[in-house]
């Protein structure tokens, strides 16, 4: 996709459409549409006045022009003003993309956002954003592509102020790759699991290495025995695929503190030998979301050249069930030394993660660590489709993890990690149960999790079960136009990435 920053005056803009936006509330200002307005000898104005033109939010107008400039005016209604968002900028930007898409034109058009309230480079970001992950589809193996012949290439956004120019290229810039590495992390996610196994996610994790020029580490089941890693071993041994631990080092900020990150990586959950029903099997192989999430947002750090140091862990494995598989009941011995009665072996991905924050604890000692997952089925109850769940034994870390969440329209919610949660974990033959029964589900794996956190380590667990899939008939009441309708949803890079941004900032 090329992305070209113009300054012209709206209606010298040479572009088969121009996107430009006004707030159902303010109609009676056209502000930085009057000069537009004039040149079109006050069309815009009338359309207003027969309320052809309400500019309610998501409602579009087309206007067809024979003038030199743009070929045609899509008019986007932002809502009312107070509503106002960068989310709205982002959710406008895919909902223009996707309508150019539809009526196949190759290049589109739109204004800067000057006169609201945002600057210029977030701007750029969310519009970027928006057009890339709104045009999203993964159609890989299908041998017919929808519109091959006619897709949108070029996006111009049109600076109102000389000024601004270089802050809009450089938003652009770091919307492009935020977007790409969404998008990325969607491709991994939606591919299936006959393909994307655990040793073809490494090799994934390696491109990325380098094309970035990243420090890797790849275990493979002689390294993870070796380490003592009884958890991940277990969920491991019922599949013919050998698991890994990818390890990914970036370092930005030499001297500087340290974030680390773990994502699950499960490429197939069958529940092991509590074994799903067969309606939840079906989409199991995006249980590796949270990997794809960490290696999406090491990515786009990477690439940005954040000054911060991360390390990111990846845990993967299939679950499933042989002759060599783990049962209920069995007592396991984790990396950390700590054992875990079975109560479940659809349980698994919180054995992945035990493992991994002990070995990223032991051998890398994050100042602040993270974790994300697509943990418990608890979590869609809780807060359904649109919002992540987050636990912290940090406050300040959650605020800052929340601002990122509002700033990038991957919102996160907090529930409590209250001591009493931990005496539904207490096992009469082991060190700790691996589930904590049918109530306060999500909160129990947290609990369960937080047995494997150092006393003094900053750290947040994210829960994204809800969020890292979408399916068509849920998309008709989310209705976040850059979220496909079906399949991954990238959730976690671009929250990881801007909270990496804040971390940076700030040490």
């Amino acid at each position: 996709m090329e992305v070209q920053i113009v300054s012209k005056a709206l209606h010298e803009a040479e572009t088969e459409m121009l996107v430009l936006t006004l707030f159902e509330d303010t109609l009676d200002k056209l502000g930085y549409l009057s000069e537009l307005d004039q040149t079109l000898f006050g069309k815009l104005s009338r359309m207003i006045e027969s309320k052809e033109i309400q500019a309610k939010y998501r409602e579009f107008t087309v206007l067809h022009l024979d003038s030199p400039g743009p070929k045609r005016l899509l008019i986007m209604g932002l809502g009312k003003e107070k509503d106002f968002s960068i989310d709205r900028i982002r959710s406008i930007a895919a909902n223009s993309a996707r309508y150019a898409r539809r009526i196949r034109i190759s290049e589109m058009a739109i204004h800067d956002f000057s006169e609201y309230a945002v600057l210029p480079q977030d701007c750029s970001t969310a519009l970027i954003e928006g057009v890339l992950m709104g045009m999203y589809r993964f159609d890989k193996y299908k041998s017919q592509k929808k519109n091959p012949e006619k897709k949108l290439q070029k996006i111009k956004i049109i600076a109102s102020k000389t000024a601004q120019i270089e802050a809009l290229r450089l938003g652009a810039e770091k919307g492009q790759n935020l977007a790409e590495s969404t998008n990325f992390a969607r491709d991994l996610v939606n591919e299936p699991a006959n393909y994307l196994t655990p040793v073809r996610f490494a090799e994934y994790a390696q491109e990325v290495a380098k094309n970035e020029g990243l420090e890797i580490q790849i275990l493979g089941p002689e390294e993870i025995e070796r380490e003592g890693m009884g958890a991940f071993l277990a969920v491991a041994r019922g599949s013919e695929q050998p698991p890994r631990m990818v390890v990914i080092r970036y370092h930005g900020n030499h001297g500087g503190k340290t974030l680390g990150i773990v994502g699950k990586g499960v490429t197939f959950d069958s529940g092991g030998y509590d074994i799903k029903p067969s309606s939840g099997m079906l989409r199991m192989y995006g249980d590796m979301a949270g990997a794809a999430a960490t290696l999406g947002a090491v990515r786009s750090i990477a690439h940005q050249k954040l000054a911060v140091n991360l390390v990111a862990v990846m845990p993967l494995a299939e679950n499933l069930i042989s002759g060599k598989a783990y049962k209920p009941s069995d007592i396991l011995t984790s990396m950390s030394g700590k054992t875990i009665e079975m109560l479940n072996t659809d349980a698994e991905g919180r054995l992945l993660l035990a493992d991994a924050l002990t070995y990223i604890q032991k051998y890398h000692q994050p100042d602040v660590l993270i974790d994300i997952a697509t943990l418990t089925g608890a979590a869609v109850v809780a807060l359904g489709r649109t919002v992540s769940v987050a636990l912290s034994n940090d406050d300040e870390l959650y605020a800052q993890f929340f601002k990122a969440g509002e700033y990038t329209g991957e919102r996160i919610w907090r529930l409590p990690l209250y001591e009493e949660y931990r005496s539904q974990l207490i096992s009469d033959v082991a060190d700790i149960e691996s589930v904590g029964g049918s109530s306060g589900g999500t909160i129990t794996a947290a609990m369960f999790l937080k047995e494997f956190i150092e006393p003094n380590q900053a750290w947040l667990h994210l829960d994204i079960a809800g969020t890292a899939m979408m399916e068509e008939e849920i998309a008709r009441y989310v209705k976040t136009p850059y979220i496909p309708k079906e399949g991954g949803t990238g959730t976690g890079v671009r929250l990881l990435y801007t909270f990496a941004e804040y971390f940076a900032n700030k040490v």
